[in-house]
Parts: structure tokens; sequence; C-alpha cells
């Protein structure tokens, strides 16, 4: 029955924002719903814990000598692939070839000459634009505000109001308010692993599958470090050049990309600066009409 009233609580947690606010520690129903909450959950724990164990304990020496098979090589793997033979190796080798390569790209400077360029536009225009916007927008709104006002009797003034208003949501009922401490305090004791955590205690308790174990970890183990020095360099390696190769490009890309930037940014501030006048115009004349306009 505990477990469905949490249950139900994840539902309502889900649609109800008011179950963040509620006091769980009241040292009253709601404490006593969480605190039965957190004993399900160690209950639960336990039972994990236990049949984990019990499943450990039951493994066979063949058990043992599969697991040492597979973790002996992942650990060797790893530990062959992060060597000083291995990835910082193949690093420290692919980088200068890498660097001489993208010094050597002759599309280096047209690249960053063109990217330069449309960058340079594209924040000029940008800049301008909201400059010419800025100083057009009172311009307008000052011959739009005449305008409307020229519409409305010589007796009239313009007047603006606004409220607002807002209502506080309904308190929860108070059985939604357990469910909810409920869930919070099994969530709280809930040990995610416990199953696991037994199993391992499990198979180190079990000499049968130790043996196992011990009996096939070591060659994996080696077998896996020679591999992982191997994977590693030429990861490495790979990795070396592309980061020579993107300094190197780097180089000429860079030393093309400012003046052309430059350029650009002239060009697009003279077209952005006409563009955002008209437009900071029209957007005053028409905000200024609206208020000019409104007769009340």
């Amino acid at each position: 029955m505990r477990l469905v009233l949490l249950g139900l609580c994840a539902a309502v947690l889900s649609s109800l924002a008011a179950c963040n606010t509620l006091d769980c520690f009241d040292d009253g129903p709601l404490q006593a719903a969480y605190t039965d909450g957190g004993n399900a959950a160690r209950a639960a724990n336990a039972a994990n814990y236990d049949r984990g164990r019990a499943d450990g304990l039951a493994l066979k020496r063949p058990d043992g000598e599969r697991d040492g098979t597979i973790q002996g090589y992942e650990a060797g793997h790893a530990a062959g692939y992060d060597s000083s033979a291995g990835y910082a190796a193949g690093l420290a080798a692919g980088t200068p070839p890498g660097r001489t390569a993208g010094l050597a790209d002759p599309t280096a400077c047209t690249s960053g000459a063109s990217d330069g360029y449309v960058d340079g536009q594209d924040a000029g225009y940008g800049d301008a634009f909201a400059a010419a916007a800025a100083e057009a927008q009172d311009a307008g709104y000052a011959a739009g505000f005449a305008a409307g006002l020229a519409t409305c009797p010589d007796d009239v003034t313009s007047t603006v109001a606004r409220t607002a208003t807002g209502a506080a949501p309904d308190p929860l009922p108070a059985s939604q308010d357990e469910r909810v401490c409920y869930g919070r305090g099994f969530e709280k004791a809930t040990e995610e692993h416990a199953y696991d955590r037994g199993r391992d205690d499990g198979k180190r308790a079990n000499v049968d599958y130790q043996a196992g174990y011990h009996a096939t970890y070591p060659a994996a183990f080696d077998r896996g470090r020679l591999d992982g020095v191997s994977a590693g360099y030429q990861d490495g390696y790979t990795a070396g050049y592309q980061r020579g190769y993107d300094t190197g490009y780097a180089v000429n890309y860079d030393a093309c990309y400012g003046g052309a930037r430059a350029d650009g940014y002239d060009a697009g501030y003279a077209d952005g600066w006409d563009a955002g006048y008209g437009s900071g115009y029209d957007a005053g004349y028409a905000s200024g009409y609206d208020d000019g306009n409104d007769c009340t």
C-alpha cells in the first residue's frame, strides 16, 4: 500500500508546484509519513542486498574465469591506453606534422579573408542599424504623436492606464501532502545499487568464484594493455595531428582575417545606417501616432 502512495505522489509532483513548499519535518503527520517512507526504503535496500549477496555466493568457478577475463582485459586496455606509450606518445608524435600541413594549406588565407569580410559586414550592419534606429525613433515618435493628436477634439487629452491582478493557488489537501512526504522519505533513503553491492560482497566471499577469477585476470590484463597502448597511440596521433594542423592553419587564417573584417565592417555600417534610420523612424512614428490618437 505504501508503494501505491509513492506512485501517486510521483504523479502529483509532475503537475503541482506546491509540492516543493511542503515542510515534511513538522513533528506531526507529515514527518511521520516521511519516516515511514524512509523505513520502507531501508527495508527494500536490505532485501535487495540480501538477494544480490545470495546470487554472488551461488556463482561457480567458470563464472569467475569469465569475469576475470573480461575485467582483466578492460583494466589492462585502460592502463595501456592512458600510459606514456599510448595516447600521450601518439599526441606528441602527431602534432608537428599536423602543424606543418596546416601552415602549408593554401586555403587558410582565402578562407580567413572571406570569413573576416562577412563577419565584419554583419557586425557593422548590426551596429549601424541599432544606432540609427535609436536616433530616428525619437524624431519619428514626435511626428507620429503630432499626427495622431491632430485627430482628437481640442479639449481631449491622451491617457493610458494599466492594472494587473493575480490569485494564489489553492492549498493541497492533507492526504496528498502525506503522500508527497512519504515519497520524499522513500527517495532519500533508497540505495540504488544495494543489489550490486550485495552481489559484489557475495563474489568476494565465494572461494570457488575467486579461484576462477584470479586464474584468468593477469593474462587478460596483459593482452588488454598491449591493445590499449596501440589504440591509445593511434587515437593520440590523430588528435595531435588535428591539433597541430589547426594551430598552423590559424597562423595564415588570422593574418588575413583582421584586415578583411575591417573592410567588411565599413561596408556593412553604411548599409546598416540607412536601413536602421528608416526602420527606427517608422517604428517611432507608429508608436507616437498611437499615443497621440488615444483620445480617451
